[in-house]
């Protein structure tokens, strides 16, 4: 006899996925990224050029940096604030 396999809805992954994200042996070993580089259009680096001046940085790519990691940093909070908000409702 074969077995119809369940497709779950969005919103039962959704609730499966956030059950188990605390829990580490539900996940994969960390995978290590190399660092890459982006291209930037002219007027872009001439922006962020201005942008590092009015904020002292050492330079643009360093502000350019700092901005992106506060940004991620920014949207791991919200997920997480989410989240929370999430598992609350359940």
């Amino acid at each position: 006899m074969k077995y119809k396999k369940r497709k779950f809805s969005e919103e039962e992954i959704d609730q499966l996925v956030i059950a188990e994200a605390e829990d580490l042996t539900k996940w994969e070993e960390p995978i290590s990224v190399k660092p890459t580089s982006i291209r930037l259009s002219p007027s872009i680096i001439e922006k962020a050029r201005y942008l590092a001046k009015l904020h002292k940085a050492r330079g643009y790519q360093t502000w350019l940096k700092h901005i992106i990691e506060e940004r991620i940093k920014l949207e791991e909070e919200i997920l997480s604030n989410f989240k929370r908000g999430l598992n609350s409702q359940l």
